[in-house]
C-alpha cells in the first residue's frame, strides 16, 4: 500500500467512514463511489492510497484494534494493593465493553466471512491475532515478575482467555442468546478470570 497519498486527516475520514458502512452494509454492497461519499475524499485518492477493498479493511481493523489497545492499561502498571486477579478482572472488563461496541460491525464482518474466505483471513490476521498478543504481552510482563508457572505458554494462555470472552459475547449478543438469558458481565468476568489464573499462577 502507497503512503502518504492521504493526510492523515483524510485517512481518518476514510476509515471512519468505512467503519460505520459496514455497521450497517454487507461489504459487498459498500461501492466506492458510497465510501467517497461518505468521507469527502476522491474515489481517485481513496484507490491510489489503498488500491483495493482489502486493504481498506485492514486498515479499518488495524484502527479498532489501536483503539482498543489504547483502553487497556499499561502492562507495567499496577497500583500498590491490586492482585494480578484484580488486574485480569479490570482487563476482561475492558475487553468485554471494547468488543461489545464493536457488535455492528463484527457482526456484518462474521455474515462476511462466511461467504467469503478471504474476509474472514483479514479478520482473523489481522485483529483476532493480533488482541491476542496485546493480551500475551500482558502476561509476559506478569511471568518476567515471577507470578506465572515458568511453563506458562503465554500466547496460549491468552488465545483461551480471549476465544472464551468473545465467543461468549458473540453467541449471547450477535446470535440471540440475549433473548434466552441473560448474561452477568461481573460474574462471567470473576469466573473467566479464576478459570485462567488456576491454570497459570505459581502454587
Amino acid at each position: 500500500m502507497s503512503q502518504g497519498t492521504l493526510t492523515p486527516e483524510q485517512q481518518q475520514r476514510v476509515l471512519e467512514s468505512a467503519m460505520r458502512l459496514m455497521s450497517d452494509k454487507d461489504l459487498s454492497e459498500i461501492t466506492l463511489d458510497q465510501l467517497a461519499r461518505a468521507c469527502g475524499v476522491s474515489a481517485f485518492d481513496i484507490v491510489r492510497h489503498y488500491q483495493n477493498k482489502e486493504n481498506i479493511l485492514s486498515s479499518v481493523l488495524e484502527r479498532e484494534l489501536e483503539l482498543v489497545a489504547g483502553a487497556i492499561p499499561s502492562p507495567e502498571l499496577r497500583f500498590p494493593s491490586e492482585t494480578l486477579r484484580d488486574e485480569l478482572q479490570v482487563l476482561a472488563k475492558i475487553i468485554l465493553q471494547e468488543y461489545r461496541s464493536r457488535l455492528p460491525f463484527m457482526g456484518k464482518l462474521l455474515s462476511e466471512a462466511m461467504r467469503e474466505p478471504a474476509v474472514g483471513a483479514v479478520f482473523y490476521r489481522k485483529f483476532i491475532l493480533q488482541g491476542r498478543l496485546l493480551f500475551a504481552e500482558f502476561l509476559n510482563v506478569r511471568k518476567q515478575r515471577g507470578e506465572l508457572r515458568d511453563d506458562v505458554d503465554v500466547e496460549a494462555a491468552a488465545a483461551m482467555f480471549l476465544s472464551a470472552l468473545t465467543g461468549i459475547l458473540w453467541v449471547v449478543e450477535l446470535f440471540g442468546g440475549r433473548q434466552v438469558e441473560v448474561v452477568d458481565d461481573e460474574r462471567l468476568v470473576r469466573e473467566m478470570s479464576d478459570l485462567l489464573l488456576r491454570g497459570i499462577l505459581k502454587p
